[in-house]
Protein backbone atom coordinates (compact mmCIF):
# COMPACT_ATOMS: atom_id res chain seq x y z
CA UNK A 1 0.00 0.00 0.00
CA UNK A 2 1.57 3.70 -0.62
CA UNK A 3 2.79 5.45 1.96
CA UNK A 4 1.90 9.40 3.04
CA UNK A 5 5.22 11.02 3.31
CA UNK A 6 6.13 14.49 4.77
CA UNK A 7 4.65 17.34 2.76
CA UNK A 8 8.30 18.74 2.58
CA UNK A 9 9.62 15.44 1.70
CA UNK A 10 7.40 15.09 -1.44
CA UNK A 11 7.82 18.96 -2.61
CA UNK A 12 11.64 18.38 -2.61
CA UNK A 13 11.55 14.78 -4.47
CA UNK A 14 9.37 16.13 -7.28
CA UNK A 15 11.39 18.91 -7.59
CA UNK A 16 14.60 16.90 -8.25
CA UNK A 17 12.99 14.71 -10.71
CA UNK A 18 11.77 18.51 -12.54
CA UNK A 19 15.38 19.33 -12.23
CA UNK A 20 16.92 16.04 -13.54
CA UNK A 21 14.03 15.89 -16.45
CA UNK A 22 14.92 19.41 -17.42
CA UNK A 23 18.83 18.40 -17.60
CA UNK A 24 17.94 15.58 -20.00
CA UNK A 25 16.97 18.59 -22.61
CA UNK A 26 16.58 16.64 -25.90
CA UNK A 27 15.64 13.30 -23.53
CA UNK A 28 13.59 14.93 -21.21
CA UNK A 29 9.88 14.04 -20.92
CA UNK A 30 7.62 16.56 -23.03
CA UNK A 31 4.33 17.89 -22.84
CA UNK A 32 2.98 18.39 -26.46
CA UNK A 33 3.91 21.84 -27.01
CA UNK A 34 7.74 20.65 -25.97
CA UNK A 35 8.07 22.10 -22.52
CA UNK A 36 9.86 19.76 -20.15
CA UNK A 37 6.83 17.93 -18.16
CA UNK A 38 6.18 18.17 -14.37
CA UNK A 39 3.02 15.52 -14.26
CA UNK A 40 -0.33 14.83 -15.06
CA UNK A 41 -3.72 15.89 -13.54
CA UNK A 42 -6.30 12.71 -13.31
CA UNK A 43 -10.02 14.01 -12.87
CA UNK A 44 -12.18 12.30 -10.52
CA UNK A 45 -15.35 11.44 -12.92
CA UNK A 46 -12.45 9.08 -14.75
CA UNK A 47 -10.91 7.51 -11.00
CA UNK A 48 -14.78 7.17 -10.06
CA UNK A 49 -15.64 5.70 -13.20
CA UNK A 50 -12.60 2.91 -12.61
CA UNK A 51 -13.32 2.66 -8.92
CA UNK A 52 -17.40 1.94 -9.39
CA UNK A 53 -16.33 -1.45 -10.08
CA UNK A 54 -16.45 -3.71 -6.98
CA UNK A 55 -13.68 -5.95 -8.23
CA UNK A 56 -11.39 -3.34 -8.44
CA UNK A 57 -8.75 -3.00 -5.67
CA UNK A 58 -6.88 -0.16 -7.08
CA UNK A 59 -5.59 1.62 -10.21
CA UNK A 60 -2.76 1.23 -12.31
CA UNK A 61 -0.63 4.34 -14.09
CA UNK A 62 1.03 3.34 -17.43
CA UNK A 63 3.55 5.13 -18.94
CA UNK A 64 2.45 5.37 -22.54
CA UNK A 65 3.37 7.07 -26.14
CA UNK A 66 1.43 10.31 -26.41
CA UNK A 67 -1.07 9.07 -29.42
CA UNK A 68 -0.03 12.25 -31.50
CA UNK A 69 3.47 11.53 -31.24
CA UNK A 70 3.32 7.53 -31.94
CA UNK A 71 6.02 6.85 -34.51
CA UNK A 72 7.92 9.71 -34.09
CA UNK A 73 11.38 10.03 -32.06
CA UNK A 74 9.48 13.51 -29.96
CA UNK A 75 10.29 12.04 -26.08
CA UNK A 76 6.39 13.17 -25.75
CA UNK A 77 4.43 10.70 -22.98
CA UNK A 78 1.33 10.20 -21.60
CA UNK A 79 -0.53 8.26 -18.25
CA UNK A 80 -2.82 5.76 -19.01
CA UNK A 81 -5.10 4.31 -15.76
CA UNK A 82 -7.35 1.51 -15.51
CA UNK A 83 -8.30 -0.74 -12.55
CA UNK A 84 -6.55 -3.46 -10.86
CA UNK A 85 -8.31 -6.44 -10.21
CA UNK A 86 -6.91 -9.38 -8.15
CA UNK A 87 -5.97 -12.33 -10.43
CA UNK A 88 -7.70 -14.69 -9.76
CA UNK A 89 -6.33 -17.20 -12.40
CA UNK A 90 -5.04 -20.55 -11.25
CA UNK A 91 -1.44 -20.11 -11.21
CA UNK A 92 -1.97 -16.43 -12.91
CA UNK A 93 1.44 -14.85 -13.78
CA UNK A 94 0.55 -11.62 -12.79
CA UNK A 95 -1.02 -10.45 -9.28
CA UNK A 96 -3.16 -8.37 -10.92
CA UNK A 97 -5.69 -8.04 -14.06
CA UNK A 98 -6.69 -5.33 -16.16
CA UNK A 99 -10.19 -6.06 -18.02
CA UNK A 100 -12.19 -2.58 -17.69
CA UNK A 101 -11.83 0.66 -19.70
CA UNK A 102 -8.42 2.40 -20.27
CA UNK A 103 -8.21 6.29 -19.92
CA UNK A 104 -6.27 7.95 -21.40
CA UNK A 105 -5.29 11.84 -22.79
CA UNK A 106 -4.47 13.30 -18.91
CA UNK A 107 -3.75 16.74 -18.90
CA UNK A 108 0.22 17.40 -18.71
CA UNK A 109 1.33 19.73 -15.87
CA UNK A 110 2.01 22.27 -17.68
CA UNK A 111 -0.08 23.89 -18.13
CA UNK A 112 -2.39 22.19 -15.94
CA UNK A 113 -0.57 22.54 -12.56
CA UNK A 114 -1.22 22.61 -9.19
CA UNK A 115 0.94 24.45 -6.40
CA UNK A 116 3.19 21.78 -5.03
Amino acid sequence: MASIIDPALAKSLINEFRTQNKAAAENAWKTNDGQPINGFFIDRESLQNIMNDGEVVGIHVYFAKHPDFAGKPDNVNTIAITGAKTNKAPGGTTPYVNDGEIYDFMPPCPPVCGSM
